[in-house]
């Protein structure tokens, strides 16, 4: 059950983290201030996120194995 959740939490991370690269992909596509708002508010966000998320379903993972 435990490999589970730890799955699912990197699942959610993989999501957060493409979904912020994809955004910032189409931001440096388009020629327009918003963009680099864009970039900045939507993607940079959900990238870090993602990378918080993915390092503390590592960590749990590693905390209840060595109980």
């Amino acid at each position: 059950m435990d490999t589970s959740v730890t799955e699912r939490r990197i699942r959610w991370a993989s999501f957060l983290i493409g979904g912020g690269l994809l955004v910032q992909l189409v931001s440096l596509l388009v020629v327009h201030p918003l963009a680099f708002m864009a970039f900045l508010i939507v993607g940079c966000p959900l990238v870090g996120v993602g990378i918080i998320v993915y390092l503390l379903a590592l960590i749990s993972s590693n905390s209840s194995s060595s109980l």
